[in-house]
């Protein structure tokens, strides 16, 4: 048996393939609050189905001892080891996790170990979420225990029934670490059946034993360099076995220390080749005796002319079926088109043809937008038929001297050759995407189909098929960047863009991580009563050398899932903390704070941020919630709604951000839970010197008073606007006239001191 064990601690919700780990996860992090959370937060999970996949530890000495453990853990174990030592267990998982266990409970963070397992009988990967948690005074691990059904079936069914022998092997090294020995730790029946044994016989038996040949025949190098390198190699080999030399073909493929042979029959295809060759020869001498002899068998001739039509139909089939097999192996077998092997061995051709006839071509690479979406909501099989479709109109758009092909999942590449200029490769790109954007319908539904574009021209944008293919790559990153649906012609720039923002992401993830992101607050201030209503959290940078960065310098990093997600997560617990500690000086007020699509596409957004509220003594009137017209008519607008209306359920505003600037209409607002909403700054900004712009604010004014909803006016900045947004009634302000958004320390003070009346007429922006 050979065990891998990967150990994730920090992305965990990325890593899973089950959403009831992520559930899990999701669960000791709402409740985490520095320590290592309570076991009565997983009650109602012990309660539950998923508890025959649990088992509970707890600590015990320098030991564990198991506490509870469910029916299916029981199954894999063979007996109940609730109520044994740790160390009393000798099942292979148990001796595997020991020091595992061990070191998530002292490091008390939640871990996912993914388990890989070859072995005779066992072959597949299994998930083990590891959570410490707290029973009183002492700690328990909570661990929760679930395989990757498909890929294990697949594997042992590929790995027990192939007809090719495959065996496991493990390097063994001497005292210098050189390799000098493998270890057999698989086998299937076919390698067992090879060496006239069983495959448990073969487990623990070295290769040199097994094999004595590889040392002299070569092969024993051949394996050690792959280990070596950790890059598969395939060769052909002849070797003794029951008495006689055997043709093989060897495929390697190292994992760590850890070696997959296959050993394929190449004896029968050889044998058949040399019969074939053979036959060839013979039937060309026969045609050479009956020509010679034609004329003097005359009589036979009826019977020698089937014959003869008879080899010829059999050479006809066999060119047929070999034009088959290299078709097969060149081309995509669900759209037929070149696969993405073979269209690059084409696309390097086409390269030569016009390099030697200086002309110019483009390569395209096309991505279409939101195919998953599709495979999730109408299955695979769906999925398929839209591909097959999008192939076939790719291909009625295309010249004959044009290359296409499929280069894996949804990317599709074309290479339009003598495209003369940028203009003539754009108008055979914009055919494309017009005709694959037509009207499609896939089980009596209509399924939308757009596509992303990048271009990469030659040779302005790179001379070799390699630099092509990355520039193109690049520039379709940046139409799906850009909004999707669209095409995007490489740029040099667009490299250093990639870099650039490469390094802002990496930067920003180590930002979260050191708390160099908090908010910093902007007041809310209520003109008819003249007091200050609330705050809105606003990120800020501390960055160590550019000191205090405002969001724009890091903006286009929100659409990375995992950044987006994270900055909500820690603007949050700021937030809740800030609203804490004001309290506790006799503060009470609220705080408007943006949260992300991401955020609200989360099922149990709502009710985990209630929670979170509800553990710091808070209530949910202090929170309001800002979001953008982009957020709610971006995708998933049906789960993004119930999130919303989940959080005004439980008490808390909403407000729509950046009010006129997006594509929401009168039926958005009609139907959406908010409760105010938030003129944007560019409106304000040309209040004062714009009649149409008045006109406009006006009627969105007049639109909130008759919804009911509250109106707030942000980035008021001079006086004029000030007496401008008061005389058209709308009453609650934000801006720098007010105050610049502050730190957290600094906003108790200024509620103090703060006094409508110092507002002064003012020809420029504080």
């Amino acid at each position: 048996m050979k065990s891998f064990v990967d150990i994730r601690s920090h992305d965990i919700e990325q890593t899973t393939d089950f959403s009831d780990v992520r559930d899990l996860y999701a669960v000791w992090s709402a409740v985490n609050r520095g320590d290592i959370p309570d076991i009565r937060h997983f009650e109602h999970v012990l309660a539950s189905p998923l508890a025959e996949r649990i088992m509970v530890m707890r600590v015990r000495g320098e030991s564990l001892i198991y506490e509870q453990v469910g029916r299916n853990i029981v199954s894999v174990f063979g007996h109940d080891p609730t109520g044994k030592l740790l160390e009393d267990i000798h099942n292979v998982g148990a001796r595997t996790f020991r020091a595992t266990y061990l070191e998530v409970l002292r490091s008390r963070l939640p871990a996912l170990a993914l388990h890989n397992n070859v072995g005779a009988t066992s072959v597949g990967i299994t998930e083990r979420l590891m959570l410490p948690v707290r029973s009183g005074d002492t700690d328990c691990l909570l661990c929760y225990v679930r395989p990757r059904e498909d890929a294990t079936n697949v594997l042992r069914s590929v790995f027990n029934i192939s007809a090719d022998a495959i065996t496991v092997l493990n390097a063994i090294r001497d005292s210098e670490g050189a390799v000098v020995n493998f270890s057999l730790v698989a086998a299937n029946a076919e390698s067992a059946r090879r060496l006239n044994t069983h495959a448990d016989a073969l487990i623990g038996a070295q290769v040199l034993d097994v094999w004595p040949f590889a040392e002299t025949s070569g092969m024993m190098d051949r394996l050690i360099r792959s280990i070596e390198s950790q890059l598969p190699d395939i060769f052909d080999a002849s070797y003794p076995q029951d008495g006689k030399i055997v043709d093989r073909q060897l495929r390697l493929a190292p994992h760590g220390e850890g070696l997959t042979v296959t050993d394929v029959d190449i004896g029968p295809t050889l044998a058949a080749t040399r019969a074939i060759e053979a036959q060839h020869k013979e039937l060309l001498h026969a045609n050479e005796l009956l020509e010679a002899r034609a004329v003097d068998l005359m009589a036979s001739y009826a019977s020698l002319e089937r014959t003869t039509n008879d080899l010829r139909e059999e050479i006809t089939r066999n060119r047929a079926l070999e034009a088959e097999l290299v078709h097969l192996a060149h081309h995509d077998g669900l759209t037929g088109l070149p696969n993405r092997s073979y269209f690059e061995k084409r696309f390097e051709e086409k390269l030569k043809q016009m390099k030697r006839a200086k002309r110019r071509a483009a390569l395209c690479i096309i991505d279409l937008d939101h195919f998953k979406d599709i495979n999730d909501s109408l299955g695979h099989d769906a999925g398929d038929m839209v591909l097959r479709e999008v192939s076939s109109r790719l291909r009625t758009t295309i010249r004959k001297s044009d290359v296409i092909g499929r280069l894996g999942g949804d990317e599709f590449a074309v290479v339009l050759t003598n495209a003369q200029d940028t203009q003539d490769a754009a108008a055979a790109v914009k055919r494309m995407m017009e005709a694959v954007a037509r009207p499609f319908a896939v089980k009596q539904q209509d399924v939308p189909i757009s596509l992303s574009a990048g271009v990469a021209v030659f040779p302005n944008d790179g001379r070799s098929s390699g630099e092509l293919m990355a520039d193109a790559d690049i520039a379709v990153y940046r139409a799906k960047r850009a909004g999707r649906g669209r095409t995007v012609f490489f740029a040099p720039t667009m490299r250093d863009d990639a870099e650039r923002r490469y390094t802002l992401l990496k930067a920003l993830r180590l930002a979260l991580d050191a708390g160099q992101i908090v908010p910093f607050y902007q007041p809310l201030l209520d003109m008819r009563t003249g007091k200050l209503i609330g705050f809105e959290a606003l990120a800020r940078w501390l960055h160590p050398e550019r000191g205090t960065l405002m969001p724009a310098t890091f903006a286009e990093t929100f659409d990375e899932p995992d950044i987006a997600q994270a900055l909500t997560k820690t603007m949050i617990q700021s937030v809740i903390n800030d609203l804490s500690a004001w309290g506790k000086l006799g503060l009470h007020t609220r705080v408007n704070m943006n949260v992300t699509a991401f955020d609200l596409r989360h099922p149990s957004f709502a009710e985990d941020l209630h929670t979170r509220l509800i553990q710091n003594g808070l209530t949910s009137s202090q929170l309001t919630i800002e979001v953008t017209e982009t957020t709610i008519l971006s995708r998933d607008a049906e789960r993004i709604a119930a999130t919303l209306t989940e959080l005004r359920r439980l008490g808390f505003s909403l407000a729509l951000d950046d009010f006129g600037t997006g594509y929401a209409s009168l039926s958005h607002l009609r139907s959406l839970p908010v409760d105010s909403l938030k003129i944007d700054r560019s409106f304000i900004r040309d209040l004062e010197h714009d009649p149409k712009t008045r006109a406009i604010v006006r009627s969105i004014i007049e639109l909130a008073d008759a919804l009911d909803l509250e109106i707030i006016a942000e980035g008021v900045e001079t006086q004029v606007q000030l007496d401008a947004v008061v005389a058209l009634d709308c009453s609650i302000i934000q801006g720098y006239l007010i105050a610049q958004a502050m730190p957290a320390g600094a906003v108790a003070n200024f509620v103090r001191t703060f006094s409508a009346a110092s507002l002064t007429r003012q020809d420029e922006a504080v």
